[in-house]
């Protein structure tokens, strides 16, 4: 067989191999709660732990206002990483009541086992769903950092409706 022919079978196998796997994601999305708590333990706990750890932090040199974004599209969710924040959303497709309810209890257990030091802080918020967890540290210390897990009107079928869990990194 001739390179050439080697390399259009070897392009049929790799294209056949691709439109698969796009087509069977698109039959058995991921399940949208523990895709979304997946997101944010990959991408935003790993890198406080980074940071934390006094590793070099991936995203320090974006610029201010930019973002990269992570799509896991078979489930409609987004990890957007800024310099100072990671966030997890579901931007594309809103999550059901019940996949709502089901992120903020698993959001809020992951918290309580893997971040300990964070306490819930108490001052209400006109939201549907609001929690902020944050360090005991003042809010001006570099040692300041938190948890945020809101959604703005349960049954507003546009962006309020989103459910976003952001990780606000430690400054110092």
């Amino acid at each position: 067989m001739k390179p050439t022919q080697l390399a259009f079978v070897a392009a049929l196998v790799m294209g056949a191999a691709f439109s698969g796997r796009a087509l069977w994601q698109t039959a058995h999305p991921p399940e949208p709660a523990a895709a979304y708590v997946s997101l944010f333990e990959t991408h935003c706990l790993s890198r406080l732990a980074t940071v934390q750890s006094g590793g070099a932090d991936p995203h320090a040199d974006l610029p201010k206002n930019a973002q990269r974004i992570t799509r896991l599209d078979a489930a409609g969710l987004q990890a957007i990483q800024k310099r100072t924040s990671c966030a997890v959303k579901d931007a594309t497709r809103l999550m059901t009541e019940t996949q709502r309810d089901a992120v903020a209890q698993a959001i809020t257990a992951l918290i309580a086992q893997k971040l300990p030091a964070l306490s819930e802080a108490t001052a209400p918020v006109p939201a549907d769903l609001a929690r902020i967890f944050t360090t005991d540290a003042p809010e001006d210390s570099p040692n300041h950092w938190g948890i945020t897990l809101t959604r703005s009107q349960p049954a507003s079928g546009d962006t309020k409706q989103m459910t976003v869990t952001q990780l606000t990194l430690p400054r110092g």
